[in-house]
């Protein structure tokens, strides 16, 4: 069993990350109600994909990576597409956590006239920089995570004797609003990638494995919710220091952070969800660029090609370097566009690999939602579906 909760706690690590704070952005506008049965939903999607990635590995021996697994079982076309698709979803959540990482270098520098260039260099070098060594990169984000959490309940806690609770009962503004709001969720319980290291850990043991997926996804679950309803209710979704006005401002962190501020008139919950937001990019920055950087040097090494240091660096932090510049408010938008790929990589990829289990029934529950995410997310990259 303690090795059962030591899954569960890497499962909730792993899935935890600053994905969690756009859920208030994209389903404001469906209500709260509304906004927990779609959580729910895509909650059940990827569980029922990682029990087909978990029944894929059983069959595998100890030390299997999901990489390994795509080489024995995919022909050399579709790796080569999974390849290319698992490196355009880091980038475009690396893409998502630089153009936060740069609004928060400006927050802090409080510059007048602020350079969104310059911002996401500092903070590429400041943060970047860490990956460059797994040991050191380890301890920072252990130490942000612990932080994190702490700050998380601090939020929590207090935002509890501050909310309107009329806001709870607000429904959907429009059939737009669930189209919207629908396609980001699902990959926001992304943590399949990490089951073939939960495998190798409860050492073979198939049901330890489940029963450490299910506590800790069940977990992810609840925080999901409790953020929600924090956030949801505190502000109304329109009107005044409403979510609307946050949509229309860019649909941004930053602005979340201000309505809070000017609804609240709080200093000490400005502080606790400042420092939350903040702290909550870092180790999703840390975590992810680690993640691409290693994929790029293993990628190169599968063609036979040693790169160094610097060119997997350069590799891994301009493209997103690139998106921030271009799009300064993009966080929105390159979660969307990270929720198209995730639904391939981690809706798609198990049940394909799942031969077993491949032509079952029950596998268009997760084939039919994961199709409507991509449908949804082009809608929403198309600008049709607006939510308010």
């Amino acid at each position: 069993m303690q090795k059962s909760l030591g899954g569960a706690f890497l499962v909730v690590g792993t899935t935890i990350g600053a994905g969690m704070l756009s859920l208030p952005l994209i389903t404001a506008a469906c209500g709260l109600l509304v906004s927990i049965i779609l959580v729910i939903i895509s909650w059940s999607v990827m569980y029922f994909t990682a029990i087909r990635l978990i029944h894929v590995c059983s069959s595998q021996p100890l030390g299997v990576n999901f990489t390994t697994l795509i080489k024995e079982q995919m022909p050399k076309s579709l790796q080569a597409i999974f390849t290319l698709i698992y490196l355009l979803l880091l980038y475009a959540l690396m893409a998502a956590y630089t153009t936060q990482g740069a609004s928060l270098v400006n927050l802090v520098s409080q510059a007048e006239l602020p350079i969104i260039s310059v911002d996401a260099i500092v903070f590429v070098i400041i943060f970047g920089l860490v990956i460059l060594s797994t040991r050191l990169s380890d301890y920072v984000n252990r130490s942000f995570v612990s932080v994190k959490l702490v700050f998380y309940v601090l939020c929590v806690v207090s935002m509890l004797f501050v909310l309107k609770w009329a806001n709870m009962f607000k429904m959907p503004l429009s059939f737009y609003a669930l189209v919207f709001a629908w396609p980001t969720l699902l990959p926001s319980f992304g943590f399949q990638n990490i089951i073939p290291v939960l495998y190798e850990y409860q050492k073979g043991d198939v049901k330890a494995v489940k029963r450490s997926v299910f506590i800790g996804s069940s977990v992810v679950l609840v925080i999901y919710i409790i953020w929600l309803i924090v956030c949801l209710t505190i502000l109304p979704q329109t009107g005044i220091h409403s979510y609307e006005t946050i949509f229309k401002n860019g649909n941004t962190l930053t602005a979340l952070i201000n309505a809070i501020k000017e609804a609240t008139q709080s200093v000490m919950i400005n502080t606790f969800l400042s420092v939350f937001i903040n702290i909550s990019i870092i180790t999703s920055f840390i975590c992810v660029g680690l993640s691409l950087y290693h994929y790029i040097k293993d990628t190169f090494k599968r063609f036979g090609i040693e790169i160094n240091k610097i060119i997997g660096f350069l590799l891994t932090f301009i493209p997103p370097f690139i998106f921030t510049v271009f799009y300064p408010k993009g966080f929105i938008l390159a979660l969307q566009y990270a929720a198209i790929f995730a639904v391939i990589i981690f809706v798609f990829t198990p049940i394909y690999l799942d031969k077993d289990h491949r032509k079952k029934v029950i596998n268009w529950y997760p084939l039919i939602l994961g199709s409507l995410v991509i449908v949804a997310q082009i809608l929403n990259l198309l600008g049709i579906s607006v939510p308010f």
